[in-house]
């Protein structure tokens, strides 16, 4: 059945061959062959050949023909374009060591030889030690699967012996893919220890792929769970927002600089709208009346007011100690007074009453 496919494959692509090759791609690939990258180069490599339509001329399927067959200008063509693909695919310290090979299966098959199985022990070393080197970091759960599940392949293309023994075969996947298991628990995040010890307490896992899904799943559900605990601190905050919007705008003073009161209301400014709430400030209050010298009665009389002066005069009445035998009978007596009477107020202090309604204090 494959060997009636080829031909059709080739019958179709030998239509026009010159212009077909002349339309094909230099590169088929974006993989370029070093020392230490032969399984994903040829891996990226065989795609691209086989969605051309030329792998047999790499597997070997389709061989070298005589000069002297009629075919043998076709299969040339192909054959070289094939060739072109592989050198322009590797390294150019790799370059002289295929550029002579004769046919395309030649270069492959070299290659292959040199770099496919070379220092085997070596390089499954240098693959498992960078295994147990990766951890999840700042990656995600899928990247971080990816590169691990990438490392593991290229391993198995080292190491991967024939088997005498099915079961036995069997066996010892079961155990690799079980440490493969914890090598990628291993390197999770401690924000997914939690998952983490819920898979290790099951007393049976399943496989890889099953663990790698709860915690993709678990991935996801804390990213969900992130992204509405953002919502709800902003939608806090516009309501604190909202809800401060009706409060009374606090009052600074431009005068003063204190919060509480405009300048239309400051104390320093107005201090008469003090007295409204409490008692004056100390710096505010009325100066007190010096006590005069005796015979500056007219200047003393001038500065009380009506009300204040017979308040003195009620007092005066209702705690005077006259010490003149000639007694006052009331403040309002017309009667001359020319000597100067010392009477003795309230609190113990004296005073003199120079004549009717003056009273020095």
């Amino acid at each position: 059945m494959a060997d009636a496919v080829i031909p059709k494959i080739d019958d179709a692509l030998d239509a026009g061959s010159n212009t077909k090759s002349e339309n094909l791609p230099v590169h088929v690939t974006s993989i370029r062959l070093n020392k230490d990258n032969y399984l994903s180069w040829s891996a990226a490599l065989e795609i691209g050949i086989t969605s051309r339509g030329r792998l047999h001329y790499i597997t070997g399927e389709r061989p070298a023909l005589y000069k002297t067959d009629p075919q043998w200008a076709t299969w040339a063509l192909k054959d070289s374009q094939v060739k072109v693909w592989i050198i322009s695919s590797v390294s150019a310290d790799i370059q002289p060591l295929i550029l002579r090979k004769s046919t395309a299966y030649d270069m492959w098959t070299v290659l292959a030889r040199m770099y496919g199985r070379k220092k085997r022990v070596l390089r499954a070393y240098q693959i498992k030690r960078s295994i147990y080197a990766i951890k999840q970091g700042d990656l995600f759960v899928a990247s971080f699967y990816a590169a691990l599940k990438t490392k593991w392949e290229e391993l198995d293309y080292h190491v991967n012996d024939d088997w005498k023994c099915g079961l036995d075969h069997a066996l010892y996947w079961e155990k690799e893919w079980m440490d493969r298991t914890f090598i990628f628990l291993e390197g999770l995040r401690d924000e997914f220890e939690s998952i983490r010890s819920q898979i290790l307490n099951c007393d049976e896992i399943r496989g890889i792929e099953d663990v790698y899904a709860r915690v993709e799943s678990e991935e996801q559900r804390r990213q969900i769970m992130h992204i509405d605990s953002n919502q709800g601190k902003s939608l806090g905050a516009f309501v604190s927002h909202a809800s401060g919007t009706g409060q009374r705008p606090t009052r600074r003073c431009s005068h003063c600089n204190k919060v509480g009161h405009s300048v239309d209301f400051c104390w320093d400014l107005h201090p008469e709208k003090r007295l409204v709430r409490g008692r004056p400030p100390p710096n505010r209050r009325a100066p007190s009346v010096p006590e005069p010298s005796l015979g500056s009665s007219n200047a003393t009389k001038s500065k009380l007011s009506s009300d204040q002066l017979k308040e003195k005069k009620k007092d005066v009445m209702e705690n005077v100690d006259v010490t003149n035998p000639n007694l006052v009978r009331s403040p309002d007596d017309p009667s001359p007074m020319n000597e100067d009477l010392l009477i003795a107020l309230r609190k113990g202090t004296r005073s003199y009453v120079n004549g009717p309604h003056c009273i020095n204090i």
